[in-house]
């Protein structure tokens, strides 16, 4: 399935405008020894309307292996309209039988050790 090029650019602004909190735990992960590859704000296909457009999330952190998911909230997430589409992405990707890791920014700047660990588990 050909990824539209407004997905891939979008996924490429967002590789390239990251978070602080984002760009540690990328740099964990993409050297981590966890045993499993990680990408970052990779496309994932999750269902095709009746206009036959078919709809992708970006989640923040990509494990296609084991199928997780991990999603870095900031602040933002805290309003009523992010939180509800947050929850409406992370519920279609549960359809799919993926697992989602909800980490904050909080968590990654002040505990990184047990973030990592909550990966692991989760894992």
């Amino acid at each position: 399935m050909k990824i539209p090029d407004i997905i891939k650019e979008t996924a490429s602004n967002l590789r390239n405008n990251m978070t602080i909190s984002e760009v540690i735990l990328w740099n964990y992960l993409k050297n981590s020894s966890l045993w499993v590859k990680f990408l970052r704000q990779k496309p994932v296909y999750v269902y095709t309307e009746n206009s036959w457009l078919d709809r992708y999330i970006i989640p923040d952190f990509y494990c296609h292996e084991r199928k997780v998911v991990i999603e870095v909230d900031w602040s933002i997430h805290n309003l009523k309209e992010i939180y509800n589409l947050d929850l409406h992405k992370e519920e279609l990707l549960k359809n799919l039988w993926f697992k989602i890791i909800r980490i904050t920014n909080t968590e990654i700047d002040t505990d990184i050790k047990n973030v990592l660990l909550k990966i692991k588990n989760n894992l």
